[in-house]
């Protein structure tokens, strides 16, 4: 804040006011200044609010609108210095234009000014606490999915395997599911996201199960594909040729080095079997409180891996009209390379 000469932050992102607060309602708004912040919410969240946030943090209910709330805080927050024109940041990527402008209307003394990755830089790097819950996360995911394997038969649809998975997931203890639960089978592999359908799965199909689990708020993300029967030698050859190419990646991690580097180990063994043009997304992403976060791991990234990172590193071939593959790891970045701490087995199960 100091540095963009910030005399208050308002975060609004849930995620974000989570991290620095402990807050999990759907609606909180943190106002921080140089020597005091608090947490705006409504009346459906007072009980909760002062069972969550820590003592010395004020929470102030409010009852016209958050806005409006804000408004009125904002001079206690921004302290005895701070006075017309001083620079208030909001989270651009959060805000909408309608709620910027109301609150321009609400404080026009004020230089309302948008900022982006404030909080994201600092949730980036994993304390051992949040190193931990994503790998109690990743352990409940290995357990269930070994489970789960019963039930991927011929017959069964997408749609079907999918919402097993997710039930599966929360009678074993997961907090919801980290994201849609991805199932898809023969053609319908090579789809890197595909949402699970209707198509029964039959004999020969690569079946990819993309899924991710939560505990204390944070998440797990993994990706396995199976062969329903026995596979035929093109598929043993995709599935050997991108798990070379995710242990390429993870032998690249480590702290200080490019995160394009990391996806750029992927692409050239890729390369070296002539399925790079059949590999269309980044290698990998940063993960916790939510699946997606920093920092990137993709050709065009311009971060760095720092120690206390836990990305995924995740490469896939997608042969369109026949099947794909996608091998999907939870790593955190340690001094001596990568942990990884999803442990399901990675070779191609026949079922």
């Amino acid at each position: 804040m100091a540095e963009r000469e910030l005399a208050a932050f308002l975060s609004v992102h849930p995620a974000n006011v989570r991290y620095l607060t402990g807050f999990t309602g759907s609606s909180g708004f943190l106002l921080v200044g140089p020597e005091v912040a608090g947490l705006v919410t409504d009346f459906r969240y007072r009980e909760q609010a002062s069972e969550e946030v820590p003592d010395g943090l004020p929470v102030w209910i409010h009852g016209d609108g958050w806005r409006e709330e804000v408004a009125a805080r904002l001079p206690d927050v921004m302290g005895e210095d701070a006075g017309d024109g001083s620079g208030v940041g909001f989270e651009s990527d959060r805000v909408t234009v309608r709620d910027r402008e109301r609150l321009e209307d609400a404080v026009p003394e004020v230089r309302w000014s948008g900022v982006s990755g404030l909080v994201e830089e600092l949730r980036s790097r994993k304390s051992d606490d949040e190193v931990e819950r994503i790998r109690r996360a990743a352990r409940l995911g290995d357990r269930v999915l070994e489970s789960f394997l019963d039930e991927v038969v011929e017959g069964a649809t997408e749609a079907e395997l999918a919402a097993e998975l997710d039930y599966r997931l929360r009678l074993a203890g997961s907090e919801g599911v980290a994201f849609e639960t991805i199932v898809a089978a023969g053609p319908r592999s090579a789809l890197p996201h595909a949402s699970p359908s209707g198509r029964p799965l039959r004999e020969g199909d690569l079946v990819l199960v993309d899924f991710g689990a939560r505990s204390g708020g944070y998440c797990s993300d993994m990706t396995r594909v199976f062969c329903l029967g026995a596979p035929e030698e093109w598929q043993r050859s995709l599935h050997r040729s991108v798990l070379r190419a995710q242990q390429a990646a993870l032998e690249r991690v480590e702290p200080g080095i490019e995160a394009a580097a990391v996806d750029g180990a992927a692409r050239e063994a890729l390369e070296e079997d002539g399925l790079v043009e059949h590999f269309g997304h980044s290698a990998g992403h940063g993960i916790g409180l939510e699946v997606h976060e920093e920092p990137s791991v993709s050709a065009r990234s311009e971060d760095r891996l720092r120690e206390g990172h836990v990305i995924t590193v995740e490469p896939g071939a997608y042969l369109e009209g026949r099947g794909g593959v996608r091998i999907e790891d939870d790593v955190v970045v340690r001094p001596g390379g990568a942990e990884v701490i999803t442990g399901f087995p990675r070779e191609l199960r026949e079922l």
